[in-house]
């Protein structure tokens, strides 16, 4: 879909459900704005169609969950990646998920195994075309761990990591147009099934920890890159025109 006709898409979801902290939260946690814009609940209001107490109810709501910043006669913020948030959020899923992959060693069929392997071809897929699109490479890759928490009948586990996840799932965009990263997720991925199917617990729990920590190495390369992305980092880049471009878009063409 492109950008405009996304944000054609978002905006009449916010007219429909006479909300927009859905479709605000969105667009800051798959990273179609940049992190360290500034917004306005004016601009906020002209581009959604929506009155100010929806909007202003939405920004209370994300400054909440860490992902904007209020800022005193100023407007708001879209908050800068956190790593110490970060690392808070990987440690949440890390510490569950490893529970939940031993509940589904436990109790898992071949029809099980059978999703995980569509999930893992789609993934496969995708990853052949000369324009991946990110963030559908990260939906399949959700979509490959959620098989995991509806086998171990622990859905409300993982709607609450991502509930609370948004500056991990900002790092993973990030990360994930590094130029080994998907394929070594989908290495990890065929490894993993291996160990599933072969009910080796061990080598299971071996390769989930270095699947889950493998960010650390792409992420040494985004904060070199792209420091003012993150708290604490320099401020010299302006952020983009707010609505004009897909700020993703935007970084995976300047690293082509």
């Amino acid at each position: 879909m492109q950008y405009d006709d996304l944000l054609a898409s978002l905006k009449a979801q916010a007219l429909n459900d006479g909300e927009v902290y859905p479709v605000l939260r969105r667009v800051i946690v798959e990273l179609y704005l940049q992190p360290g814009a500034v917004l306005s609940i004016k601009d906020i209001c002209e581009h959604f169609e929506m009155g100010r107490s929806p909007v202003r109810d939405a920004l209370m709501r994300l400054d909440q969950e860490g992902l904007v910043t209020l800022l005193p006669q100023r407007g708001t913020m879209i908050s800068k990646i956190d790593l110490s948030r970060m690392e808070q959020e990987r440690f949440l899923r890390l510490s569950v998920e490893e529970e939940v992959m031993r509940l589904f060693m436990a109790c898992h069929t071949p029809s099980d195994i059978t999703l995980l392997h569509e999930a893992l071809r789609q993934q496969q897929e995708l990853c052949v075309q000369m324009d991946v699109d990110i963030r559908r490479f990260l939906r399949l890759d959700d979509q490959f761990h959620q098989v995991f928490y509806t086998v171990a009948d622990k859905l409300f586990c993982l709607q609450a990591i991502e509930n609370v996840g948004g500056h991990y799932r900002r790092m993973r965009l990030l990360t994930c147009g590094v130029s080994t990263s998907m394929q070594e997720i989908l290495r990890q991925h065929s490894a993993l099934l291996t160990a599933l199917q072969t009910r080796d617990t061990e080598l299971m729990c071996n390769i989930f920890h270095f699947h889950l920590r493998r960010l650390d190495r792409e992420e040494r390369f985004v904060l070199k890159k792209y420091p003012y992305l993150f708290k604490n980092g320099s401020n010299h880049e302006s952020a983009s025109p707010l609505w004009k471009a897909d700020y993703l878009q935007t970084v995976k063409t300047q690293r082509e």
